[in-house]
């Protein structure tokens, strides 16, 4: 591999990760309105003890960026893994 063709490849990959940087970084801010619907429900609900498997617990979201608008990333009661659930409005 001559010095020009690594050069060539290192340029690539150094843009390549720039863009995926900069895509993740603008998924960070977007912070959909509304918030997660609260473990503290009026009747209180017990799970039942559960050991999670390894691929339950790879989350369906990272942030609410990955959600569609109405949508927040959160961990539903007696889940293992975060997921898109529907927003519940914010009390005023």
């Amino acid at each position: 591999m001559t010095l020009a063709s690594s050069l060539v490849i290192l340029f690539f990959l150094l843009v390549t990760s720039s863009i995926e940087t900069e895509s993740k970084q603008r998924r960070e801010l977007i912070v959909h309105e509304g918030k997660c619907p609260s473990n503290s429900l009026i009747i209180p609900i017990m799970c039942r003890r559960r050991v999670c498997l390894p691929e339950e617990l790879i989350p369906l979201c990272k942030m609410d960026g990955d959600c569609s608008t109405t949508h927040k990333c959160c961990r539903p009661l007696c889940s293992c893994r975060d997921r898109c659930v529907e927003a519940i409005p914010k009390e005023k």
